[in-house]
């Protein structure tokens, strides 16, 4: 068997400043990689980038009870997360008991406030194998909270207590990863000041040795700098 797992972008954010002065609209690589390793274990996934499709709440609840996903999963930073807990609300006035999980930088680093939010489960950090262990783990139990504590990397309720699960260590080889899963974003909507300008977005590292006030990188990613060798790009780019 496999899970139905619907990952989003929350609609209503095409209103701030990066979308109306920049007109800049990049794909959420963070996704596509977890997309992509939820596809290689076996699991359906869909992917809706709403700021870029033009989707709003009401659309998107629209494509929520089309599609009748088994999980919803939402990534926000902080100037989206209103609109991402606004989602949240609509997805669980709808259906109270479809599990739904946030991650990104906001809600790991303010996971409280989210599960105070609606969220169900916060994936904290790097997200593309705690959120695989704990789709599987879904699929067989479903949100057991004893199960969920033999998951690293979570923050969860048991009741009225937060439960905080130890740290996932981060993936030190890269190339472990299959590329993100581009086919399931519109990819000829993506822009760069407003012009359909054909662009591929590449994360080359990640980690970040200093730990500047004014940043996240290093807290989210770790200060250990791992990069993406480049043999297997060109490998690929050699493949007819």
């Amino acid at each position: 068997m496999s899970v139905k797992v619907l990952l989003a972008v929350p609609p209503g954010i095409d209103k701030l400043e990066l979308y109306k002065v920049l007109g800049l609209r990049a794909p959420p690589l963070g996704l596509a990689w977890i997309a992509a390793v939820l596809e290689r274990a076996g699991h359906k996934v869909r992917i809706i980038d709403s700021p870029t499709e033009g989707i709003d709440l009401r659309a998107f609840m629209g494509e929520v009870k089309s599609w009748h996903p088994d999980v919803v999963g939402i990534t926000a930073i902080t100037p989206t997360v209103y609109k991402a807990y606004e989602t949240i609300k609509a997805i669980k006035e709808y259906d109270k008991d479809l599990p739904v999980i946030m991650g990104g930088p906001h809600a790991t680093f303010m996971y409280e406030e989210a599960l105070s939010n609606n969220v169900d489960v916060v994936v904290r950090g790097e997200g593309e194998y705690t959120t695989l262990e704990l789709i599987n783990m879904v699929e067989k139990y479903g949100l057991d909270p004893p199960h969920l504590k033999a998951i690293r990397g979570l923050a969860f309720k048991d009741g009225d207590q937060v439960i905080k699960t130890p740290d996932r260590p981060p993936i030190r080889n890269l190339d472990e990863l299959p590329p993100p899963a581009r086919h399931l974003l519109p990819m000829d909507k993506y822009t760069v000041f407003g012009k359909p300008i054909r662009i591929v977005h590449v994360m080359a590292s990640r980690g970040c040795p200093y730990g500047c006030s004014f940043c996240s990188t290093s807290y989210f990613w770790g200060r250990m700098v791992r990069y993406r060798s480049l043999r297997p790009w060109l490998m690929r780019l050699r493949t007819p």
